[in-house]
Parts: structure tokens; C-alpha cells; sequence
């Protein structure tokens, strides 16, 4: 996604103009245009999480989700950007906790970053602060800066306060920039900070809470903190960005217009915690979530986030508009999970108080069942897997695995897929099918097939052999008919003189027909019309078609008729 923001206002405008929204999108999605977007799950082993822990899963997410390395050139400036929107320590799932943002820190610079800054613009509470700029104190009393000093105290990387435009109501020419919008929601510009505007690469921070206006406070909303303080606060009151409306409505359209403006170019979602009663509120879920989400696409880190919350991310507006302006994807079919499945770690937060329309997301899991191959199965070098799916409302997509690797995602029925088997030969994969409805509630099927080497190709032979082959002794009681409707001359069975002829087979020759090649022995009944009477599968021996080998007529068709039935080979 690196720098590719500065193409969004354009592919925004154009989606706004001839797209449809994004529930209509959903529903209508049968295949995907691109590559699907990854957001990484990764969860501790229990509570409390050690430093090391939370070390190990911030590297195991970003990892999932692609790596830094992809994202990051050698030299790059790095601008790290935590939700330290207030002044309150990290344990009560408010702010970004340090740990979390200095394991970044030291993964963009082993991803060759030469300069890595923290920065943020706070805004604590309205009616007034202590301080006339208070994102200093947020990054003491958040665990950044405990000597004052605007380093962060581990890691010694600078720590930037985007509030600061060059003293109230200026606009420093050194510190910030206008920016302007064709796309944007409400206004079509903003002054934003040089440090952000002129970063290589950004990466969002932020953690896991619902919001009494937006639904869920997540990587979108924290771009809020971009907007710096010295522009746009509320008159008389130098703490808190009135300027900029936090009417419902307003306020996710202002979010989705900072996004253009700067979007995040990586996001790690700090989701230890889990903050349910407010973007400032008191209460984390218990036990804490103790998760780690990662992804290059804010929309759809924040789509998986909503989920794993329990709300529907559809009746989150600020989440639809930012994917109609090109932000990224809020399309389940579009976003590959990796790491734990949003089912496994789900936990449904109270929809938030306030003025917001967030709702709960469907809790009905769909069902899956593996059709072909059977359990068992031998393959070669490939397998193709066909699978059924439904749900109370609708399948948004069908995964398909060979053991833990992901193969093929599947949009609209027929659900099969086409999975190379060949790096698995000599040995039993698993084929797994995961079905996911719109809320990414799952359900998997799954089973076990033998991949064997493939023969060396050869040329076919055919030749002749004599067989015996037990014969029921039908050929007494055939008859010649005529049909009187289409003149047609037939021979039929008198099945009841046959049936009370008490038939027993005996042996009897046959001149048969064998075609061969390296993977098959066919062989045919030339005087009996050229049936099949045996076909085996030569690197197995298996002779899964014709089991019994013997000759006897059946009754066939729909009628209990004469003329209704059948020699049956094998």
C-alpha cells in the first residue's frame, strides 16, 4: 500500500460515482476483482501477558499479515501513530500500550527504516486541561516519557506532538500543510502536519473499543489524532477538536476525509485489552481479549475488528464509506483471516450507548460439506475438491486448504477448486473446506486423501485375451420383438421363465479386449457390445468400478417390463 495514498482521492471519486453501497456490493460480489486483503488474529496463552509475550505476538501478526518488510524501503522515515488520546495508562485499554508500539518500533527498524518517529496529536476531554498542549502529558502518563523529554523511554526514538501547527489558530509553514480533497466527505481540505504528510510509511496503532458516535474507535478513527489541536480546537477550549463536528454522521465523514488525506499504510490493532463501554470509558471485557490484529488495509482490519467485537460491520457507516471511497475493503469475501478465525475469539461487546447505529452480527454459523474427493481418495499431483454450502442468510465465501495452506477462496457456487498436491506426493494431506457467512462465523469440513507419484507416461497397447468369466445362463430366454409404433426390431428377456429357471452361473469364454497404458488396464467385451468388464487403476490396483466379476441380466428403466432391462458386466 506504500505510498499509493496520494492515487486514493482518485479511485475514491470514481467509486463514489459509479459504485453502489457496500451492502449491495456484498450481496451481489460472486468474484474477486484482485487479491484479497489479509488481517492477521493472534492471541496470548492466558492473562497476565509478559513483555515477552506481547513481543512474540506483534511480530507472529505482522508476520501473518505480510511483514513489514513489504512495506518498509531501506532508509525510509517511519511515523508510528498510537491512539494516546487521553491521559490514562494502557491497563485500562484506552491508549495504545507501549509495549505494543516499541515491538513496531524495533520491527521497522529491522525492516531498514533510517528514522522511526512516535507521533500523536491528543485530545483529552473538553472544558479545559491542565496543559496547554497536552500530548506531552498523554506520552508521560501512557508510559512513553517518564523524564520529560520527548524520546520514548525504551526504544529512544523521537516522540511528535501533531497538535503543534506554530501556536494557536497559526498554520507554521514548516509544520503543516493544506490539504485538499476532490472526494472528500464533508470538507474538501484540511491542514495536517508535515510529519505525517511527509512520512514514507505510517503505521496506525490503535486499540480495541466500541464508540458512543462511531460504533468502534479502531485504525480509521485513529487518524482523528492527525488533525492537529492548535487549528482545530473548540473556541475557548484548547483540549478538545471541536472544530471538527462529532455530530454521528459528521464525525465518520471527517474520519473517512482524514483516511484520504494520510491513510495508514499498516495497522497493528492493540486488542490486549478491550474497552466496552466507550471510546473513554471504564470497563474492559473479562478476562481481556488478549489479542493482536495486523493488516495493510484499515478498512478491512477494521471490518475483522467489529466482528471479533460481535457488531455487524454493515450497520457501521463510516466503515461503508471508506471502502466506497476506496480505502480499502469492508467485503468478507475480500479479507483472508490468518492466525485464529474471528469465530474462535469473538466476544459480544454491548452495542454502545450514545447516538450510533451499530448492531449485532449474525451469530448463526453456515454448514459445509466436502463432496469429491472421498475420504481415502488416491490422487497425484493435484485434486479437485467441490464442496456445498449454505446459511441462514448468506455464504460470502468458501476457503479450500491441503493441510494448514491456503489454496483457493471460492466467492459464488459451484464451490470447487482446483488444489496442487504435488509438493505432498507419497504422503496423506488433509482437505479442508471453510465456509464463512457474512459475519465470518465458520464451519469446515474436512478429510484425508493419499498423493502417490504419477507413472512416467508411456505410449497405450492393446491386445486380445481369452477369459472365463462366470455367465448366468440368460441367452435361452431372449426373444425377438417388433414395436409397432417405430418398427423397430428388439430383443427382450422372459424374465419369468428366467426367474424360475432358478438361473446358477457357470463359466464360459470369452475373447476380450485389453487397452493399457502407465495408469490404466481397461478391459472390454467386444461380442457383449464392447461393455467394460474390468477397469483398474494401476498405481494402486484398485478396481473401484467393477467389483464382481460376473455376467447376469437386470431389470433397467422405469418400467417392470421385458423390454426393460440390462446385461450387466462385472
Amino acid at each position: 500500500m506504500k505510498r499509493r495514498w496520494k492515487l486514493i482521492a482518485l479511485i475514491g471519486l470514481l467509486a463514489l460515482l459509479g459504485g453502489v453501497s457496500a451492502l449491495q456490493r456484498r450481496v451481489a460480489y460472486s468474484s474477486p476483482s484482485g487479491e484479497p486483503t489479509v488481517v492477521s488474529i493472534v492471541q496470548a496463552t492466558g492473562w497476565p501477558v509478559s513483555d515477552a509475550e506481547v513481543e512474540t505476538l506483534v511480530r507472529q501478526a505482522v508476520a501473518l499479515a505480510g511483514g513489514l518488510e513489504n512495506v518498509i524501503e531501506p532508509g525510509d522515515t517511519v511515523v508510528i501513530k498510537p491512539n494516546l488520546a487521553v491521559d490514562v495508562g494502557s491497563e485500562r485499554g484506552i491508549t495504545t500500550g507501549p509495549r505494543v508500539t516499541r515491538a513496531i518500533v524495533r520491527l521497522a527498524l529491522e525492516a531498514g527504516a533510517g528514522q522511526v518517529i512516535i507521533a500523536e496529536g491528543s485530545a483529552p476531554r473538553t472544558g479545559g486541561c491542565e496543559e496547554r498542549r497536552p500530548t506531552p502529558k498523554c506520552f508521560r502518563e501512557c508510559g512513553y516519557d517518564a523524564d520529560r523529554d520527548m524520546v520514548d523511554d525504551v526504544t529512544r526514538v523521537p516522540l511528535i506532538d501533531l497538535n503543534d501547527a506554530g501556536g494557536l489558530d497559526q498554520h507554521a509553514p514548516h509544520l503543516v500543510r493544506e490539504i485538499h480533497l476532490q472526494n472528500g466527505l464533508i470538507w474538501s481540505s484540511y491542514w495536517l502536519p508535515k510529519t505525517i504528510l511527509e512520512a514514507d510509511v505510517l503505521i496506525s496503532v490503535p486499540v480495541l473499543k466500541n464508540h458512543t458516535h462511531t460504533g468502534v474507535t479502531l485504525a480509521l478513527e485513529n487518524q482523528f489524532g492527525i488533525a492537529p489541536l492548535d487549528i482545530y480546537h473548540t473556541p475557548g477550549d484548547y483540549c478538545w477538536k471541536g472544530a471538527l463536528s462529532h455530530d454521528p454522521d459528521d464525525l465518520g465523514r471527517h474520519i473517512v476525509d482524514l483516511n484520504l488525506a494520510r491513510p495508514p499504510d499498516f495497522v497493528v490493532l492493540d486488542s490486549l485489552r478491550g474497552v466496552i463501554d466507550g471510546q473513554f470509558g471504564h470497563t474492559i471485557t473479562d478476562p481481556p481479549m488478549a489479542l493482536i490484529l495486523a493488516g495493510s488495509d484499515p478498512v478491512a482490519v477494521d471490518t475483522v475488528g467489529a466482528l471479533v467485537m460481535g457488531y455487524d460491520p454493515a450497520t457501521i457507516p463510516h466503515l461503508n464509506w471508506a471502502e466506497g471511497a476506496g480505502l480499502g475493503a469492508a467485503d468478507v469475501s475480500l479479507i483472508t483471516v490468518r492466525g485464529l478465525r474471528v469465530g474462535q475469539v469473538r466476544r459480544d461487546f454491548p452495542v454502545p450507548y450514545g447516538d450510533v447505529q451499530a448492531q449485532r452480527a449474525d451469530a448463526i454459523a453456515p454448514a459445509v460439506a466436502i463432496e469429491t474427493p472421498g475420504t481415502g481418495s488416491v490422487v497425484t499431483g493435484e485434486a479437485i475438491v467441490w464442496a456445498t454450502a449454505s446459511d441462514d442468510d448468506a455464504v460470502s465465501k468458501v476457503e479450500f486448504y491441503a493441510d494448514d495452506e491456503l489454496q483457493a477462496v471460492v466467492t459464488a457456487p459451484p464451490y470447487q477448486a482446483t488444489l496442487d498436491l504435488s509438493a505432498h506426493r507419497g504422503q496423506s494431506v488433509v482437505l479442508h473446506a471453510v465456509a464463512y457467512d457474512l459475519a465470518l462465523n465458520d464451519a469446515e469440513d474436512s478429510r484425508a486423501v493419499e498423493v502417490i507419484e504419477a507413472p512416467a507416461q508411456g505410449a497405450a497397447s492393446i491386445q486380445t485375451a481369452t477369459i472365463s468369466i462366470p455367465t448366468y445362463p440368460y441367452a435361452a430366454f431372449l426373444h425377438d420383438g417388433t414395436d409397432p409404433d417405430y418398427n423397430i426390431t428388439y430383443r427382450y428377456l422372459d424374465w419369468d421363465a428366467y426367474e424360475d429357471s432358478n438361473p446358477t452361473p457357470s463359466l464360459q469364454d470369452y475373447t476380450v479386449l485389453v487397452l493399457e497404458n502407465s495408469y490404466l488396464r481397461v478391459t472390454l467385451l467386444p461380442e457383449l457390445g464392447g461393455r467394460i468388464y474390468q477397469m483398474v487403476f494401476k498405481p494402486t490396483g484398485h478396481n473401484e468400478l467393477y467389483q464382481n466379476s460376473v455376467i447376469k441380466p437386470t431389470h433397467w428403466g422405469p418400467l417392470d417390463s421385458d423390454k426393460n432391462w440390462w446385461l450387466a458386466a462385472g
